[in-house]
């Protein structure tokens, strides 16, 4: 707990934020009585972060523009138990909560608008996923740190983070942003929108690149298009559709490395969703959801090397992959009584995934998902309230398994909400996990050489999670925040065991048991409407995890730091800090390292006729590099200019 002196010290040493704003400006009432947020993603049923079934973060529009982070990913580190890469090498950037299982990101759930991005290629991720939206066109995101599984299913093990979109209805008119500065950094970014109370839409596409982390093959590119309607009908009914394409070109591989030679890959997803909503009375609705989404993966390159023979000289690489999702979601809420609420439903989802690189004569595998969930909130008294919930799922993949949660929150006083709860949940192998066959064949398309070959014999793995939690919410101050105290059980984990012999192939077994404990902060202070102080802590020891790598992929102490802060004269200043210590990086089992970062910017807004503008410096990386997911990459110093003009 060294840390915690410095932690308070940092937010104490803000006073120039009281005098300033305080001095300034007049603060009225109402800056320090806002309500209490409210967020959907947690039990499926909107509730105030102090009656949520678990540790919630929200991160507004306002927090994410002042962040000057380009990208998801890069934004979540700001968030206590998050680990984050912004490296494009093995996937898009990711995010993970409590660690890692070797380079994936797949035990956390993430939705776009209530659809999950999750892509189960290769051992799952939702790192493609994270880029579905620009920044400008995200109104809030809500994170859940801790296991989820009763309300979204097996890949919401850990935790889910819910991007939401702006409200088409609220983003009328013409906006176009322009970035540019160092390590190539250059983006573009415009959108529109139309229509009114009734009926309303908007188009957006943007562009964002740069050269990537220092060692790093290739120059990044990530380009997206999305259109958005909102419509409203008859009897209380709407109807929202949304539609969307997202590419990322990037590089990968090693120099000099025949078997991981450099070269560009395509990644890409495409998606169109309906969701409707039917009032059913005052007291009463139903949401129907249905998706398509199709992800592209292509990645090739020929093998020059003579080392697996001369024969296998020249023989092509592929990695490629493609992937069809159909979604469809029905769920019914009720308010039964001042005391009772309900939420239940079910969903069924099938998953394709075609690739014979990772697939062998097999070529695609189908899953088939079938889910049946439910959540009773119940105010015993005024003062607790009982969230229970739980999710039956059944898949080819995962078998049949239930996902519940109990949890119970009792308003102590004013402002002051204990929490305590225990869950179950389970994660499916992906398809390659279970049925990966990969051969290289020689130039004749003969003499197989197989390096993964799974048997089959692999179940879901499981986790049982206890956490006691402390909600703070002061408005009359200016100050809230959240506490949480975990224990997460992990067992029957993935993994590769040990080969008897280096030309074994891989295979993947529930040979995995291990507890991940610790404890976790966030403090938010808003002394006055133009002032805000963000602060983060955690602390996370993972035991009896066999893997350096694994046992290390969470950072024994982690911390941030925002800074926010409106002059008189319209100047807005925000700084973010971001560390580490003792983390494992993907490619290094040896060693520990400390990553730290800190970015600085500053913006103008201003007139330009009459349109509102915007001009922004951000500075990224004040001190010394620092390694970004991998030893070998660096994150050097960038610094960059935007220009933001909207109607």
């Amino acid at each position: 707990m060294k840390q915690v002196p410095l932690a308070i010290l940092l937010t104490l040493l803000s006073p120039w934020v009281v005098a300033q704003s305080t001095a300034r400006q007049g603060v009225s009432e109402q800056d320090f009585l806002d309500e209490m947020p409210v967020v959907l993603s947690v039990s499926r049923l909107a509730q105030p972060l102090d009656e949520t079934p678990g540790a919630v973060t929200v991160l507004d529009h306002n927090f994410i523009r002042m962040s000057g982070a380009r990208d998801v990913a890069d934004l979540l580190r700001l968030v206590p138990g998050f680990q984050t890469t912004t490296s494009f090498e093995t996937d898009a950037p990711v995010a993970s909560y409590h660690g890692r299982n070797d380079d994936w990101a797949n035990r956390i759930q993430v939705l776009v608008d209530g659809r999950s991005v999750y892509s189960g290629h290769l051992q799952g991720s939702a790192g493609l996923g994270l880029q579905t939206l620009a920044m400008d066109d995200i109104e809030r995101i809500e994170i859940l740190r801790g296991s989820n599984s009763a309300a979204y299913g097996a890949r919401a093990f850990l935790g889910v983070v819910n991007i939401v979109s702006r409200d088409v209805r609220e983003t009328s008119g013409p906006r176009v942003r322009f970035t540019g500065g160092d390590n190539g950094v250059a983006d573009a970014a415009a959108s529109i929108g139309w229509g009114s109370t009734e009926s309303a839409y908007r188009l957006s596409a943007d562009s964002r690149g740069d050269m990537g982390l220092r060692s790093a093959y290739g120059v990044n590119r990530v380009s997206r298009v999305n259109v958005s309607a909102a419509l409203s009908m008859d009897k209380g009914r709407e109807l929202e559709l949304r539609a969307g394409s997202l590419g990322i070109d990037a590089g990968r591989g090693s120099t000099g490395s025949a078997g991981n030679a450099e070269r560009s890959r395509f990644l890409g997803a495409q998606f169109v969703q309906a969701d409707m909503h039917v009032p059913l009375g005052f007291d009463q609705d139903v949401q129907f959801t249905a998706s398509h989404t199709e992800n592209t993966h292509r990645d090739n390159f020929p093998y020059l090397s003579t080392a697996a023979g001369v024969n296998y000289y020249g023989i092509p690489i592929d990695f490629g992959a493609r992937e069809v999702t159909q979604a469809m979601t029905l769920q019914h809420t009720a308010r039964w009584s001042e005391e009772w609420r309900t939420v239940w439903g079910g969903e069924l989802r099938r998953e394709v995934i075609t690739s014979p690189a990772s697939f062998d004569a097999r070529g695609s595998v189908t899953s088939n998902f079938q889910r049946l969930f439910g959540n009773a909130e119940w105010h015993l008294t005024p003062t607790v309230v009982l969230n229970s919930g739980a999710m039956l799922e059944q898949s080819e993949l995962g078998g049949n398994t239930v996902s519940p949660r109990v949890m119970a929150n009792w308003h102590v006083a004013t402002g002051h909400t204990l929490r305590a709860g225990v869950s179950s949940a389970f994660r499916p192998p992906s398809a390659y996990e279970k049925y990966a066959a990969v051969r290289y064949y020689d130039v004749n398309g003969a003499n197989p050489i197989t390096t993964v070959l799974s048997s089959g014999q692999v179940g879901p793995e499981k986790i049982y999670s206890r956490e006691l939690g402390y909600n703070l919410s002061l408005p009359w101050v200016g100050v809230s925040g959240d506490m949480r105290l975990f224990e997460e059980r992990i067992s029957d984990g993935i993994e590769r065991p040990k080969k008897a012999q280096d030309s074994d192939p891989d295979d993947y077994r529930n040979i995995d048991n291990y507890r991940i404990t610790g404890a976790e902060h966030q403090l938010q202070w808003k002394p006055s409407a133009s002032a805000l102080v963000f602060l983060t802590q955690a602390w996370t020891d993972v035991a009896g995890a066999e893997r350096f790598r694994v046992s290390h992929s969470a950072a024994r102490y982690a911390m941030s730091l925002a800074g926010m802060y409106t002059t008189d004269a319209g100047y807005v200043w925000s700084m973010m800090h971001a560390q580490s210590e003792d983390i494992a990086l993907m490619s290094d089992s040896k060693q520990l390292y400390t990553v730290a970062r800190t970015d600085f910017r500053v913006a103008k807004p201003f007139r330009l006729g009459r349109s509102k503008a915007e001009i922004s410096f951000v500075l990224q990386n004040v001190d010394q590099p620092y390694r970004d997911g991998d030893w070998k990459f660096r994150f050097d110093r960038r610094a960059f200019v935007s220009l933001q003009v909207e109607q």
